[in-house]
């Protein structure tokens, strides 16, 4: 073993592994064909392989790590931005039907929530805060060089549900995540890069061995708990007090509604209200859950292959809903001589979904109907006998839906068919140039199909039963070219790398929904059964999106001794989404980023330092932009306007030409470090940003013919610290190895143009945007707690005081002190956004057995438990939760649960603190037990690898939220984080999974 004459090497290229420790070498070694890259050398042959040596120890000679950045892949000690990385161990185990859904708790500063736990439900995504109001708040998504769809479609025909696009991936096909987070990481994706970018790689070919793996799992996902609701006899009680709380005698609630109260129930149906139905347990069942994934691998020094085959299906705990998904992605990696290679990737997804309607769909949503359907009612019609007869039940006196019905005639399906692919040609010109060009493309097809029966349903207004169809597509092709330029100077000391680049990519949109109603009966179902007597009933829309992006970017980066290091990127996009300069417009925007990192662990004064292994400090600062605002803001557009049963159109959108992006300037300063030889380590970042332009509309006097106007005005700042550590606690027979993230963030309107109506009203619930305020700021009264005695109060309800408060009533703060309780007592009562959130990941092993522990958690968010209001209102016909029996009944009564009040005219389900709960929760996320066989005798020669496992997910939640779970958001809109109407919860799930490599 020799050192290698010429080279003066300023950093270890070696990584020598003991039993306990690991060595880092000063020089640079060369055996046989294996040339080993010191600090500023880049030497080249014609094959690599690990070899060993033995010098006192073994010796393993391993490649220096290199992070996926997008355009660029340095090596991990050479980034100066904020980057994380999600490896294939951490995610190898858990099973997912969703990539987003991999990201929650595993990267300090990404704050992760589940929209539900539905078959091929999805997550929203957010990193380092929310920094918009109206416009797209997910990060830019990039799978093998592809920007893939991550928005839904709007105006899905299953209200509420989720058709996450992001389940058309794959999970096993992934090798690696990562996660550019500054400015400085994102300014190359520009007007994009905003919100963050997640690049995702698939496993690419092998050299020399052909592998083949196979995954299999299969499980059960445990229903939820019921909520806790009123049983029959319970809730005729509470009927009966609350008719008579109306003031009406027992003769009237006779001839009202006493045969629901079993009071006067003519005897041919006296079986019809006799009921004590569980709804919600007759709803709910045991899901299952299938995943199989095949992997084939091989490849030489020409070509590398890799073939990837899944198939995943999961049913939901609610009937009727299921989620089934077919993919197939294949990459090859070969080279044309000793210059040009290719690198191509291909996939194919299909999905299939049975959806049922979540959110606001009250009469339609399971979970919510369920809770507050009444249990003197059953599915079925019944005879005078009690016989469960063929006919389903009607809509009930209070206009619910029956649930029966809901889950099995109401029909919501959806299928997707997902095309990826992509080309580079690579030609290397010498060892310091090579060009780079690429073609992509993205094909996305959604077909939905909705069917409303009559039979059980309640009318909505003229409709007795309805069907819709609808046929969705999205084509993005994109074209990239990059030249990259690399040289170290003979002595080392100096490195030099560049990239120019340039980029167009084309996105268009074709949506088209039919709505036909009133066919005459519900076994016709297609939209070609509807009754044509009354066209006026049926609709038809279309809409045709497009836009194109045109870009031209570079970069530079300095190492000098591979100390210090120097980055200095910028990006010019040009979109179509925005006027031209030449009518005054703001198509082109210029993101440029800057950074530095000093690798301090290398000077002399720490270079043999015991403890410090490495240690670097960073710092950058730029400016991304969001585009997602919209596709014709800047412009005039005519719309429909039917007049007199003829065609008509009319100006119907008042462009804006100076209608831009939303512009995100960011300052980050981070430090990296690792101790006693590489056994723990450590990353520190603060960051401040503060986004401007935001994409905001206004209303104008209905004079102009318009009501509303999009302005490019506002500020948002969000400021906030991460901290990732990872340690290998135990490295013997024994193994323990731990990693938390943690961030804390906060979040702060600056501006908001002065036309802006503040208050955001969402029919049953209040939030406010106004400077001060975090975005997501809940708007109502605080409520303080009941009176106990009619002497107590001491304040008008309303100016005229027409329904004055009285024992039992709700007391709600005089914000104002006026003595009068109306809007202008309204406060912020609420904040969405978590104080804190992150996970805790720990492995154990010992011997062939490993356990891996993970836990995510959120601290300091709140919650509107809207389901909760409805079953603690009091006001109406709906069943309601057993906490409303320690309800005020009388003068004196102490509880904090207001009297009953049909009708509420007082108020005291007004939107309050009332309904706002702490959605704090720490989470036992996976919890895996793993063995690896030992492959001896005929295993080993049938085997490469040989596991299995078992897998808890979701397996308990501390929390003290009340609903079914704290973890709630909207499908799209960044303001409705948090707002629960009773969506599926992530289930507790339990599986048993093999792993194979043959």
């Amino acid at each position: 073993m020799k050192r290698q004459k010429g080279i003066k090497a300023k950093r270890h290229s070696l990584i020598i592994h003991t039993t306990h420790m690991y060595k880092l070498l000063k020089y640079c070694f060369c055996f046989g064909l294996l040339m080993v890259s010191a600090a500023g050398n880049k030497l080249f042959a014609r094959q690599q392989q690990a070899l060993t040596a033995r010098i006192d120890s073994i010796i393993n000679i391993e490649p220096a790590e290199s992070v996926n950045i997008g355009y660029l892949s340095p090596k991990r000690t050479n980034i100066t931005g904020a980057v994380s990385v999600v490896n294939e161990n951490r995610i190898k185990d858990f099973a997912s039907v969703s990539i987003d859904a991999l990201l929650q708790g595993q990267v300090a500063g990404v704050r992760v929530v589940n929209i539900s736990g539905a078959p091929g439900g999805g997550a929203l995504v957010n990193v380092r805060g929310v920094a918009t109001i109206n416009a797209g708040s997910l990060p830019l998504y990039i799978v093998d060089g592809i920007p893939v769809k991550a928005y839904r479609m709007s105006g899905a025909l299953a209200r509420n549900a989720d058709n996450n696009p992001l389940a058309d991936i794959n999970p096993d096909d992934i090798a690696g995540i990562t996660v550019l987070k500054d400015a400085n990481a994102t300014a190359l994706y520009g007007m994009r890069g905003a919100n963050g970018v997640v690049l995702i790689t698939t496993y690419g070919g092998t050299s020399g061995k052909t592998y083949l793996d196979f995954s299999g799992y299969t499980g059960v996902m445990q229903a939820p708990d019921p909520l806790s609701v009123l049983n029959a006899d319970q809730y005729r009680e509470y009927i009966l007090e609350k008719e008579r709380a109306r003031g009406l005698s027992d003769a009237e609630i006779n001839n009202g509604i006493g045969r629901y109260l079993l009071l006067s129930t003519p005897a041919n149906q006296v079986e019809r209200y006799n009921n004590n139905t569980n709804w919600q347990k007759d709803a709910l069942k045991t899901g299952r859950f299938n995943n199989y994934h095949l992997t084939l691998r091989g490849g030489d020094a020409v070509a590398k292959y890799s073939l990837n085959v899944g198939y995943t299906s999961q049913s939901g705990v609610l009937k009727n809903t299921s989620f089934e998904r077919f993919s197939t992605r294949f990459n090859l990696d070969y080279k044309v001589g000793r210059k040009l290679s290719f690198l191509n990737t291909l996939s194919y997804t299909r999905t299939n979904r049975e959806l049922s309607e979540m959110g606001n769909a009250f009469n339609t949503n399971p979970l919510f109907l369920t809770a507050v359907k009444s249990p003197a009612l059953t599915a079925f019609q019944q005879s005078a006998e009690g016989e469960d007869l063929r006919d389903l039940d009607s809509a009930d006196y209070a206009g619910r839906n029956n649930p029966y019905a809901v889950q099995n005639g109401l029909r919501n399906t959806s299928n997707t068919n997902r095309i990826l692919g992509r080309i580079t040609g690579q030609y290397t010109f010498s060892p310091y140039l090579n060009l780079r060009i690429a073609i992509a493309g993205d094909y996305f097809r959604l077909d939905e199909e909705r069917f409303r029966p009559a039979a059980g349903f309640a009318p909505e207004g003229y409709i007795i039963r309805s069907s819709a169809a609808g046929k969705s597509y999205e084509l993005m092709l994109l074209n990239e070219n990059t030249l990259n330029y690399t040289r170290t100077s003979a002595s080392g000391d100096h490195t030099f790398d560049a990239t120019i680049g340039s980029a167009f990519q084309s996105t268009a949109q074709d949506a088209k929904v039919g709505v036909y109603v009133n066919a005459t009966s519900d076994q016709f179902s297609g939209i070609s059964s509807a009754n044509e007597t009354d066209p006026n009933l049926d609709s038809i829309g279309s809409a045709s999106p497009s836009w194109k992006l045109l870009s031209f970017f570079g970069t530079v980066r300095y190492r000098f001794m591979n100390r210090y290091l120097f980055d200095v990127n910028i990006r010019a996009d040009g979109s179509s989404r925005f006027a031209p300069r030449s009518r005054g417009g703001n198509r082109w925007g210029y993101f440029p980023s800057i950074g530095a990192a000093w690798r301090i662990s290398d000077e002399a004064f720490l270079r043999n330092n015991k403890i410090i292994s490495e240690l670097k400090l960073r710092t950058s600062y730029g400016i991304t932009g969001n585009q997602e605002v919209g596709y014709y803001n800047s412009f005039n557009a005519i719309v429909p306007a039917p007049y007199n049963n003829y065609s008509a159109v009319r100006l119907g959108i008042l462009g804006n030409k100076n209608f831009q992006w939303e512009e995100t300037k960011q300052f980050n300063v981070g430090l990296d470090a690792e101790f006693i030889e590489g056994r723990i380590g450590v990353a520190i970042d603060y960051y401040t940003r503060k986004t401007a332009h935001l994409f905001n509309t206004i209303n104008i006097p209905g004079i102009s013919g318009f009501d509303k106007y999009a302005v490019s005005e506002g500020a948002i700042k969000n400021n906030g610290v991460e901290l990732s550590l990872n340690g290998r606690i135990f490295t013997g027979a024994f193994g323990w190895q731990t990693s938390i993230t943690a961030a804390y963030n906060k979040n702060r309107i600056v501006s908001l143009p002065g036309k802006l109506n503040p208050v955001v009203n969402y029919g049953d619930y209040s939030s406010i945007v106004l400077a001060g305020n975090a975005v997501g700021a809940f708007y109502g009264y605080n409520a303080l707690g009941v009176y106990a005695n009619s002497s107590d109060v001491s304040v008008r309800n309303g100016a005229a005081d027409t329904n004055p408060f009285r024992g039992g009533d709700i007391i709600f703060e005089d914000v104002d002190r006026n003595g009068i309780i109306d809007e202008g007592d309204r406060k912020v009562i609420g904040n969405t956004n978590p104080d804190y959130y992150g996970g805790i990941y720990n492995v154990f092993s010992y011997r062939n057995f490993d356990l891996s522990v993970f836990i995510d958690f959120a601290v300091g968010n709140d919650v509107y438990n809207a389901q909760r209001a409805a079953l603690e209102s009091m006001s109406n016909y709906d069943n309601q939760s057993t906490g409303i029996q320690g309800r005020w009944q009388k003068e004196g009564d102490v509880t904090g649960v207001p009297r009953l009040l049909h009708g509420d005219a007082v108020g005291n389900t007004r939107f309050s603190s009332r309904w706002i709960e702490d959605g704090s929760y720490a989470r036992f996320k996976a919890i895996t037990l793993g063995y690896n066989f030992p492959l001896k005798g005929s295993l080993k020669n049938a085997f490469k690898t040989a596991r299995v496992l078992v897998t808890a997910q979701n397996l308990y939640t501390f929390s003290d939220y009340k609903g079914f779970s704290a973890e709630v958001g909207s499908i799209t809109n960044p303001i409705l984080y948090g707002v629960d109407y009773g969506n599926v919860p992530q289930l507790k799930t339990f599986m048993v999974g093999v792993k194979l490599g043959l």
